[in-house]
């Protein structure tokens, strides 16, 4: 009997494993979470809502399409840098450092 509890624990504790090397671990937030989360910390109008939800769609799609080509980390780079460009150009002067100081926070916050 314990040999069987045994064998069923070891299936599950594999299983959940599987399960979870499955999900891949971090996942890309869609565009409707990040235009929210923007909007939360910037107080995006409904016009600046509509102007980086295209700006983020054309990004996805740009990136979903070339799926099966790698870019390089400088091609990357460089699209994020368009992307940035691209959203800061729908923001005011004052967002804009908000902005700028999310990114700063999210590029060196919890890294070690």
């Amino acid at each position: 009997m314990k040999k069987i509890a045994l064998f069923a624990f070891v299936v599950l504790m594999g299983t959940g494993s599987v399960f979870a090397q499955r999900e891949g671990g971090r996942q890309r937030m869609t565009v409707e979470q990040t235009v929210a989360g923007m909007t939360k910390e910037l107080n995006l109008t409904a016009e600046q809502q509509k102007q980086v939800t295209a700006i983020y769609t054309e990004f996805e799609n740009k990136r979903k399409a070339n799926n099966n080509a790698r870019p390089s980390r400088e091609q990357m780079q460089a699209e994020r840098e368009a992307l940035d460009k691209q959203v800061t150009a729908v923001l005011t002067d004052e967002q804009k450092k908000k902005y700028e100081q999310l990114k700063q926070t999210r590029r060196g916050g919890g890294r070690r």
